[in-house]
């Protein structure tokens, strides 16, 4: 990691406390998402992966994968 990347990172820790918090970058790992199934799914309705709705998202989450 350069030092800028490290600047950089502390700067937006101390954005994120001055926040409240922290988004968790680490998924679940027995949570897997069908990406496959996300795709075709997008392609026919239209839309892109972004706009899908939680709902959407969610019907495409398996639980305990592995």
């Amino acid at each position: 990691m350069t030092e800028k990347e490290r600047k950089d990172m502390k700067e937006l820790d101390e954005i994120a406390d001055r926040a409240g918090g922290y988004v968790d970058f680490f998924p679940n790992a027995d949570q897997h998402v069908d990406m496959r199934g996300i795709i075709a799914y997008c392609k026919q309705k239209g839309i892109e992966p972004i706009d899908m709705t939680l709902r959407e998202y969610n019907r495409f989450v398996i639980h305990n994968a592995g």
